[in-house]
């Protein structure tokens, strides 16, 4: 729990300004409100070069900013990788491979432990058929990486990995018969549920909305959404009207050596959602990083963490007050060969 501070600075021209940052112990409950000016705009973002490589040292002129293609004044500008951050992982535990779930806890633990500073709030959700809280946010990343080692229970009996093959001439034996579970009932690709819209609208809702500075939530998946309650687009929606930064560490490899416990995710690489979860991640601000097996995990953990300590932030006074709750498109602009993600829009939501 982090202790509620108030700063009151009173002038006699203006009134006053006040800041307040408050975390209670229940996690539906608001975790921090900043009033300073209501009209400002502001983004967060990374550059990067013609060679993929992050851009640390730009100034405020190297940027333009558009609001519906529409020049804006650009008010403060700032290279943020001090701002306190707010970060959730989200795993994808729809696989019941104990080695797959064992990689994923243990790339997300020291994640947490990569990432997060003084003052940084870092929370952990697993999700597949059901959505689970491992760890509301928490300014303590070895408790974060205990936690991403839960997931591992969810493994099941049989997840036995096979011994090596006996050879006998040409021929390659098991030294004991391997049950073959009967092809009854629902098929594998029916039956994956891995309730990723969900995932990602019930995590910022609680642990993102009432929170002020950066905001990101790093998605683990091994394919498409599958069975959601909600849509891409309220997905979307909810992460643009949070200002939350999406990156997606896309899985795309089955295991090189697939054994018994392999059998039931092959059906998850059967990939036809690359280009939602692409949407999820470029259109916030963040972006897709194909995974290329899961023992890869911990490079991708490692360049997200790269990126949000290098991050930009800029804002501006809309040349359009009329705060009407529609979506208005953003862009920024760099010179020379430079790639600028940021989200690609707000909602004018009355204030």
């Amino acid at each position: 729990m982090r202790a509620t501070v108030v700063v009151f600075l009173l002038s006699a021209v203006i009134g006053a300004f006040t800041l307040v940052r408050a975390q209670q112990s229940s996690p539906e409950k608001q975790a921090g409100t900043l009033r300073a000016d209501v009209n400002l705009v502001s983004v967060y973002f990374s550059v990067r070069d013609g060679k993929g490589r992050l851009v640390t040292d730009l100034g405020k002129d190297a940027f333009k900013v558009f609001e519906d293609g529409r020049e804006q004044s650009i008010s403060f500008f700032a290279h943020h990788s001090d701002v306190p951050l707010n970060v959730g992982v989200l795993l994808d535990t729809s696989t019941s491979l104990s080695r797959t779930l064992g990689l994923e806890a243990e790339a997300a633990g020291r994640f947490f432990d990569s990432v997060m500073r003084e003052n940084d709030l870092g929370f952990l959700v697993s999700y597949a058929s059901r959505i689970e809280t491992l760890q509301v946010p928490t300014e303590d990343s070895h408790l974060l990486n205990q936690k991403a080692q839960t997931i591992r229970r969810n493994a099941k009996p049989d997840d036995l990995v096979l011994p090596p093959p006996r050879r006998q001439g040409r021929i390659q034996t098991f030294p004991f018969p391997v049950p073959v579970p009967p092809q009854t009932g629902p098929q594998p690709q029916d039956v994956r549920v891995a309730r990723l819209y969900d995932a990602v609208g019930s995590s910022v809702d609680r642990f993102l909305s009432n929170e002020v500075g950066r905001k990101a939530l790093v998605i683990v998946a091994l394919a498409d959404d599958a069975r959601s309650n909600s849509s891409l687009r309220d997905a979307l929606r909810t992460l643009k009207q949070n200002d939350v930064i999406a990156y997606v560490m896309e899985v795309e490899h089955a295991p090189a050596a697939r054994g018994r416990d392999d059998c039931d995710i092959l059906h998850i690489f059967n990939r036809d959602g690359g280009n939602r979860l692409d949407r999820l991640a470029e259109e916030t601000g963040g972006r897709v990083i194909k995974v290329k097996g899961f023992d890869k995990m911990q490079e991708a953990f490692d360049q997200i963490a790269e990126e949000l300590h290098q991050q930009y932030s800029l804002g501006y006074r809309p040349a359009n007050q009329k705060w009407d709750g529609g979506f208005r498109k953003l862009e920024i602009k760099a010179g020379r060969d430079y790639r600028v993600s940021a989200r690609d829009g707000y909602y004018a939501t009355p204030r």
